[in-house]
């Protein structure tokens, strides 16, 4: 089983590389600038990091988008500003040799199926925009905070409506947004439902990865606080039957459970690896 986790640049990429190689770990997101804002950051030699991530044997390599900009922006000023810096985040992830850059859907500009639907189409455009570029898009469903999109998997779906026939988009599960977003991951039995909505949805032949994560928050509080396995909602038979999942489609599992380091997530990994 690919297993992995997000973790901190602020020591330097080799250093999250190597720190991700040295417990065992054979996947790695991480953001490439930072996630709120500011200048991006100057990226190390291309070769270099090909050679890092080949020696500690990670892959795939995901890159998270930042969260500051909104991919469906109805502003036309913010909606430039989305597109202009989720395109370089498309250079970036190439020079970076990342394998998917990770994508929330954003938020619509209003309230109702109307906004949705407006929402769904701009980000369709955008994400048209960013495939100019090469590489491959990751989008996560979300908790449905507010007016977020991509809760549900009727957005998603409507989403990949508006993309026709464009085959570098996918899909990310986030656990910790899923139970937020209403679907209850206690037993083996509310696995299989919340795949079975995945499939009808979007495909589970989609999905490329799951960010495996608990919310300390209730079941369709539409509220998004990640919690250590084990500690919120998340229960262990649901846990088990993810991993079983993963295993069997062979799909990475990427925590991003609270802390920014591999020590930060020590348990959760001594967790997985007793029920494997």
């Amino acid at each position: 089983m690919k297993l992995g986790a997000q973790l901190s640049t602020t020591r330097g990429l080799k250093t999250a590389i190597m720190e991700a190689s040295e417990r065992g770990l054979s996947v790695l997101q991480v953001f490439s600038r930072s996630p709120v804002g500011g200048q991006s950051k100057e990226l190390p030699k291309t070769g270099t990091v090909s050679a890092w991530l080949e020696q500690a044997h990670i892959r795939p390599f995901f890159v998270h988008a930042p969260y500051f900009v909104n991919p469906a922006a109805t502003d036309p000023t913010m909606q430039e500003r989305a597109r202009a810096v989720l395109a370089e985040e498309m250079v970036r992830v190439k020079r970076l040799h990342g394998d998917f850059l990770v994508l929330h859907p954003g938020h619509c500009q209003g309230i109702g199926d109307e906004a949705k639907a407006a929402g769904l189409e701009i980000l369709a455009g955008t994400l048209r925009y960013m495939l100019t570029r090469p590489g491959i898009i990751l989008m996560e469903n979300t908790a449905g905070q507010g007016r977020e999109l991509g809760s549900t998997f009727d957005e998603l779906h409507e989403l990949f409506r508006h993309l026709g026939r464009i085959r570098r988009v996918g899909i990310l599960l986030d656990t910790a947004h899923a139970m937020a977003a209403g679907f209850p991951l206690h037993t083996t039995e509310d696995v299989t439902r919340f795949l079975g909505a995945v499939e009808r949805g979007v495909g589970l032949n989609r999905v490329r990865g799951v960010h495996l994560n608990d919310n300390a928050y209730p079941v369709g509080s539409h509220r998004d606080r990640h919690a250590h396995l084990l500690t919120g909602h998340l229960g262990l038979p649901a846990l088990k039957a993810l991993l079983r999942e993963a295993r069997d489609r062979s799909w990475p599992l990427i925590l991003e459970t609270p802390g920014s380091t591999v020590e930060a997530r020590e348990h959760d990994l001594w967790q997985i690896e007793q029920l494997l």
